[in-house]
């Protein structure tokens, strides 16, 4: 169910922020609550950093531990200034508002409509897990094709919030796993960054392993073996079709 309007105006004056049950959105800026406020969603604001993608060496990209530092340059912007974003270019921003869900509440960010019209695409991750903490990272795609400039501070997604059912348990407790809910902490990879976050990836050979998968190909016509419990290079096998 997706909380109404006064749902989340009570949810963020009627608690304590250290109270499971509160809802944080701040700064949260406006002259009235129509500026933000829509029936079943907030507005939220473009954060000043960014991270802009990087020339490559090579003519591709492999997700992989290095990519989280060497795919991205970080940009402050200050406010009243603004960031080209190049025809059919990618960026990484952040919203100007941190964000704390309750524990029953999850989330989802949403292009403005008017913002969709200029062919301006915002994501973030899309899903927000509830008893999130941090700024949003938000995946911005100029999809047109003409330079977009963006300036910190001005609207740019909504954030909409939906109620996340209680699980029962057997003993007729309510809460996550069956346990009192209100003992239940925040997972810690729920506890964001109030900058924009570059991804981060475990190496290919290392996903694949959970998997069973023990011969990885790589592009330099060598292939990695799983041996003696670590990773060895090869030539790669050729197989016929």
């Amino acid at each position: 169910m997706v909380l109404s309007k006064k749902e989340i105006l009570d949810r963020m004056q009627k608690f304590g922020v250290s109270d499971p049950r509160s809802l944080v959105i701040t700064p949260l800026l406006y002259r009235k609550e129509s500026d933000v406020f829509d029936a079943d969603s907030v507005d939220l604001r473009l954060g000043s950093y960014f991270l802009l993608p990087k020339t490559l060496d090579q003519p591709f990209f492999s997700p992989d531990k290095k990519s989280a530092t060497s795919l991205h340059v970080k940009v402050h912007v200050p406010l009243g200034r603004f960031l080209v974003v190049p025809a059919h270019q990618t960026i990484l921003g952040a919203t100007l508002e941190f964000i704390k869900l309750p524990r029953d509440v999850a989330g989802q960010v949403l292009t403005k409509s008017s913002v969709a019209r200029t062919f301006i695409i915002v994501e973030t991750a899309p899903w927000i897990h509830p008893q999130y903490r941090g700024c949003l990272t938000l995946e911005i795609a100029n999809v047109s094709n003409t330079p977009v400039l963006l300036y910190p501070g001005r609207l740019i997604c909504q954030l909409v919030l939906m109620h996340v059912a209680k699980k029962i348990s057997a003993h007729g407790s309510k809460g996550v796993g069956g346990g009192r809910e209100e003992d239940a902490k925040p997972d810690a990879s729920y506890f964001g960054p109030v900058y924009p976050e570059a991804p981060k990836f475990r190496d290919p050979e290392d996903d694949l392993l959970k998997i069973g998968i023990t011969k990885v190909s790589r592009l330099k016509k060598t292939q990695l073996d799983w041996e003696a419990g670590k990773w060895k290079e090869s030539k790669m096998e050729v197989e016929e079709w």
